[in-house]
């Protein structure tokens, strides 16, 4: 595995932790719930992609760009 595959890896479990943290807490989510939400949308899919580079981008980011997708209503499999 090279060093920035390692690096890209943590860096997206550690935002997805914070993420999930955040919706718990501020949305009164459990952790279950959190978990499918988050992975289930469009910013955990692109935060998943190297070529986005939304994995340097801090975790508030990360969650404010969430945040912008359930506003706007476009979690795939919630709104088909």
């Amino acid at each position: 595995m090279k060093p920035e595959n390692h690096n890209f890896n943590f860096l997206v479990e550690y935002i997805t932790a914070k993420v999930v943290e955040w919706l718990i807490n501020e949305k009164d989510m459990g952790l279950e719930e959190a978990m499918l939400l988050f992975h289930n949308s469009e910013t955990f899919e692109k935060l998943c992609q190297e070529t986005t580079k939304m994995y340097i981008e801090s975790p508030a980011y990360v969650y404010e760009t969430l945040q912008d997708e359930l506003r706007r209503g476009t979690l795939r499999g919630l709104t088909d």
